[in-house]
């Protein structure tokens, strides 16, 4: 169990020697009946914490002894944070971080390879997706994936992050435009939306970013970085902008691809969304986590062959991979890049 999922706000989650003890209340039971469920800490890498269930001070604390990061998000999928071990004091190598964080050229070079990859793996996505429904000369298809090459070969030569941001721009809007073909007809996507989400499509799109944008926090954390110090995306408070560069080359690859799969694979349909007055959005409902919880796992941890062969590796591989990049790049070596899909 790398990931131990704690989604409901009827549990309670408390230490009992080296387990987890998780206890949810049942509501519909007249007598108000408890089930436990023991966790052997030794099984769990990370803990993700959707919406507000009941955890102790010392399961914090224990969690904190033992390394394991535990991430933070509201019900609706919004990002609230990372509680990480302070087991890394590579305080030279955040002094570093902080000097570079005004360099226009550095951040300009980071960012451009990220774009870069981000475009090049949108490409490849539309070219499998494509390739499955033998769809692969069709004209429209053809040309929007030169577009998208072509943009990838711009984000190379851009001479600020402004011109930058407008090629990424326009390779987005190419990109959604040939994916919404591949959504199912009951669940259709019809552009990209957010806070908040309209419809199941793009509440799925942003809870699945969400969840990644955690094990990437975390891992940017581990390495004795600074999460809110990053090149592509602008300082602002509250926001982890390291980790969201890191996640812009994955957003394709991984977190589309996964969506896709849930929808299109009818693990998850439209009675696993609901709708909420209060803001107009719609969110996935929290019985619903599960299924999603479980192929997100199956997907984080299943190996494959990086772009230009090499050992296996899974995506959690890949996204330490590139926070070890960006820490070159900081240190100013040339033996660095973003994963870009194979």
């Amino acid at each position: 169990m790398p990931s131990l999922v704690v989604s409901s706000d009827t549990v309670c989650v408390n230490i009992e020697s080296r387990h987890l003890e998780l206890v949810r209340r049942n509501e519909d039971s007249p007598l108000k009946d408890k089930t436990r469920l023991m966790v052997p800490l030794y099984d769990v890498e990370r803990v993700v914490v959707c919406g507000r269930p009941n955890i102790s001070i010392p399961v914090l604390q224990r969690l904190m002894k033992d390394g394991i990061p535990a991430f933070f998000v509201s019900s609706r999928g919004r990002w609230l944070g990372s509680l990480t071990p302070d087991n890394n004091m590579n305080a030279e190598r955040r002094i570093r971080q902080y000097e570079l964080a005004r360099n226009a050229g550095f951040a300009l070079k980071v960012a451009s390879k990220l774009l870069f990859a981000k475009t090049m793996n949108s490409r490849r996505v539309l070219q499998r997706l494509a390739a499955n429904r033998k769809l692969s000369d069709e004209k429209e298809h053809v040309e929007a994936t030169a577009r998208l090459e072509h943009l990838a070969a711009k984000c190379t030569e851009c001479r600020n992050l402004d011109e930058l941001r407008g090629y990424e721009g326009l390779a987005s809007a190419i990109y959604f435009a040939r994916l919404s073909s591949s959504f199912p007809e009951d669940i259709p996507f019809k552009g990209r939306n957010r806070r908040p989400p309209k419809d199941e499509a793009n509440a799925l799109l942003s809870w699945t970013y969400t969840i990644v944008l955690g094990e990437i926090d975390g891992a940017v954390r581990s390495h004795g970085l600074d999460s809110c110090i990053g090149c592509l995306h602008e300082i602002s408070h509250g926001r982890p902008s390291l980790s969201l560069d890191i996640l812009e080359p994955l957003r394709a690859p991984l977190c589309d691809m996964l969506v896709l799969h849930l929808l299109n694979h009818q693990i998850l349909g439209k009675d696993d969304f609901e709708f909420h007055a209060d803001d107009g959005g719609t969110y996935m409902k929290a019985d619903s986590r599960k299924e999603f919880f479980f192929e997100y796992e199956q997907t984080m941890t299943r190996k494959f062959t990086p772009a230009g062969g090499g050992p296996h590796m899974d995506f959690r591989q890949v996204i330490d991979n590139a926070v070890l990049s960006f820490i070159k790049a900081m240190e100013g070596r040339d033996d660095w890049d973003f994963f870009k899909m194979p």
